[in-house]
């Protein structure tokens, strides 16, 4: 596994083996959002009380962002590092339903779960440690806008301080991503894309 600096990219070693999950993305897997052209350059498996969820780190226009994977479902999320949320949000006081403000518009919590990191894979913005585990929570709103409220930077987790980390994105379907270079899994129809030789 490698991380991507702004001037380098650095080895930082091997991390625990990935889970055979079914997914028919793949590091080199290539698409389109927006008309924008991206690539799966790494990877990061978590595992909660349901399965398993890949979060595929994609370059895409000069740029980097996610595309979160799980039961066929997919959300292209942008890190924004700026986002105004309200002080002291805490994961503990956080329910099903409850509102939480975004740089002044209202999101409402869909799902919250603490997920394990179970590996990694490719290039990736940051270092991590196998086993910890993240507390997660997912939002939507009427539009919508998802959003995803990832605190295992708060300090709580015994790593590094830090507020919590903050996703803007949305949903796709499978169909929206124009995809190739994908593998062949069982149940997936080869013919719904261009499958990786």
């Amino acid at each position: 596994m490698s991380v991507q600096t702004e001037d380098a990219l650095k080895e930082v070693g091997k991390t625990a083996a990935l889970v055979e999950d079914g997914s028919p993305l793949q590091l080199g897997t290539t698409g389109t959002i927006d008309g924008k052209t991206f690539k799966i350059v790494g990877r990061i498996q978590y595992q909660f009380g349901l399965g398993f969820w890949n979060e595929w780190y994609i370059s895409i226009d000069s740029d980097d962002a996610w595309l979160g994977e799980a039961s066929g479902l997919y959300f292209y999320t942008r890190l924004k590092k700026d986002a105004k949320i309200p002080e002291n949000l805490e994961f503990a006081n956080l329910y099903a339903g409850a509102p939480v403000t975004i740089d002044g518009k209202e999101f409402f919590v869909k799902d919250m779960q603490t997920s394990k990191v179970v590996s990694g894979e490719g290039e990736l913005p940051f270092p991590f440690e196998t086993a910890y585990e993240a507390p997660v929570v997912d939002l939507v709103r009427h539009d919508g806008t998802f959003a995803t409220i990832d605190f295992s930077e708060d300090g709580s987790t015994g790593l590094t301080a830090g507020a919590p980390l903050v996703f803007i994105g949305r949903p796709l379907l499978f169909s929206d991503l124009n995809l190739t270079r994908i593998r062949s899994v069982y149940g997936f129809k080869a013919s719904a894309a261009e499958v990786a030789s």
